[in-house]
């Protein structure tokens, strides 16, 4: 088989955001290297695929063997600043049980949802940002 297509991994993850999205309410989600400029009180997600770790499954060259390639989805949230957290944990949820227990995805095996963890200092400023990270793996078959 030929090496995993990154691209490819990325779109489905952002495929299944992007689905989300559009259920009702809507939700405004931007991924990376994506142009944007936020409007104030306008809630929106960030949406992050890094791919770090991997490993060696099984020895052997660049054909008949196999890798573990890592990454991580970051899921920025953003709300409105001064309204409190109750806004922002209703999008938390929304997103972790979009990943919760979902275990393969086109082969790529996602682990439990970490967060939303609260930001202190949110990034644009006006806003309430909290954090939600996925770890996943996909198994390359050479």
């Amino acid at each position: 088989m030929a090496a995993t297509d990154l691209n490819t991994v990325r779109k489905n993850i952002e495929d299944r955001l992007f689905t989300e999205s559009r259920k009702s309410p809507p939700l405004t989600v931007v991924f990376n290297n994506m142009p944007f400029k936020p409007v104030t009180a306008k809630t929106f997600v960030l949406s992050e695929i890094d791919f770090n770790n991997g490993e060696y499954i099984t020895l052997g060259g660049t054909t008949s063997s196999n890798n573990l390639i890592r990454g991580q989805l970051t899921l920025n949230i953003y709300t409105k600043s001064g309204t409190g957290i109750g806004a922002n944990l209703t999008v938390g949820t929304r997103l972790r049980t979009l990943f919760n227990r979902q275990i393969d995805l086109e082969g790529i095996y996602f682990e439990p949802p970490n967060g939303p963890t609260v930001l202190q200092q949110a990034a644009p400023e006006g806003y309430f940002q909290s954090r939600i990270t996925v770890d996943f793996q996909v198994v390359e078959q050479l």
